[in-house]
């Protein structure tokens, strides 16, 4: 019972610790630091550092993650993390549904703020945003849906609780700079579908992949304008 107990405080801990680090690393990027670089730097500019800092910002959690699991090697941590295991197809078909529609709800949306943005051009800065994009979608999963969820299903969590708990996080750091209810509901909802496909797909992150990396590949860099346009939405 002690046993039980001491696991399931050491899991809330860690959970807290990459909290705190989502907060304070990846929080910024939707408050001052846009601000902060389109002071000095082009639209395009300021686009690319914020996608270059998630990536910063990320690395530097899952280099503590990693330090936490205590994994043999990187492929035996991004394996038991869910990258490239089997998933349901019925999964995978939702996560590519919910990719694209998730895309076309952030491009009709930075046409409220850019009625002038050619949405259908192709330049190097949108493949550059584009890959930055969904790679930093990929290294956030491995977060906030493969480590926090695992970790709780480790001590016997309900699926709810798993789901929620990551969704409650992910909304948290995204709207926490600048709390506005909407975001923050946005955020939670979109986390939850995250998270139910990291479950339904048996704790494959392919469907996840194919949710929100998708998205990146499909409404950058225009998801990203949005910060700096509508900052708050």
């Amino acid at each position: 019972m002690e046993t039980k107990t001491n696991e399931k405080s050491v899991v809330w801990r860690r959970i807290a610790i990459v909290t705190l680090l989502l907060l304070a690393l990846v929080g910024p990027n939707f408050g001052p630091l846009p601000h902060l670089l389109r002071q000095s730097l082009s639209l395009e500019g300021s686009v690319t550092g914020v996608l270059i800092w998630f990536w910063v910002a990320f690395l530097i959690i899952l280099a503590v993650v990693y330090r936490m699991v205590k994994s043999a090697s990187i492929g035996e941590f991004l394996k038991s993390s869910g990258l490239g295991a089997p998933s349901r197809i019925g999964a995978n078909i939702a996560g590519l549904i919910l990719g694209i529609a998730w895309a076309f709800l952030f491009l009709s949306s930075i046409r409220q703020f850019d009625p002038d943005a050619n949405l259908t051009q192709i330049n190097g800065f949108r493949i550059l945003s584009a890959f930055l994009a969904a790679v930093g979608a990929l290294l956030e999963d491995l977060i906030t849906r493969s480590f926090i969820m695992n970790q709780l299903h480790k001590i016997g969590s309900s699926k709810w609780t798993q789901a929620v708990v990551s969704a409650l996080i992910f909304a948290l750091y995204h709207t926490v700079w600048g709390f506005n209810p909407f975001a923050f509901v946005f955020s939670v909802v979109y986390g939850l579908l995250l998270g139910g496909l990291f479950l339904w797909g048996k704790r494959s992150l392919t469907p996840v992949i194919l949710g929100h990396s998708l998205v990146t590949l499909l409404s950058e860099p225009f998801a990203t304008m949005l910060i700096f346009l509508a900052p708050g939405t």
